[in-house]
């Protein structure tokens, strides 16, 4: 699980939990991480604690559903953490208030060489 998701640029760290593995992964840039467990079924979920510490939204569940095949496709799981990625904001460049005018400042000129003679 670990190679899929750091190969979408998330950080990821596995731990083992009370009955299976959970791989915790990081966006990069943001705040909020993926939580992926396999107990009885694949259980993804999205914590974003600067907004609350207990905010969770589940991102993909066969918890309740669980098929033969369910283990083993893990291609639904990752495109709902595709959809996720796809939908957290990207650093923005500050806006700049109405009103208000920035100035460009010119780079300082390129020091040159003194040919001054002794």
């Amino acid at each position: 699980m670990t190679t899929p998701l750091r190969a979408r640029g998330l950080s990821c760290d596995v731990q083992y939990g009370l009955d299976d593995w959970i791989v915790y992964a990081w966006p990069p840039g943001h705040d909020s991480a993926v939580l992926v467990g396999r107990q009885n079924g694949w259980l993804a979920t999205h914590q974003t604690p600067a907004e609350s510490p207990t905010s969770m939204t589940v991102l993909y569940d066969t918890t309740v559903s669980l098929g033969p095949d369910d283990f083993a496709d893990v291609e639904p799981l990752l495109a709902a953490v595709d959809e996720l990625l796809a939908r957290l904001a990207r650093a923005q460049s500050p806006v700049t208030a109405p009103g208000l005018h920035v100035a460009e400042v010119p780079p300082p000129p390129v020091a040159g060489r003194g040919t001054r003679s002794r």
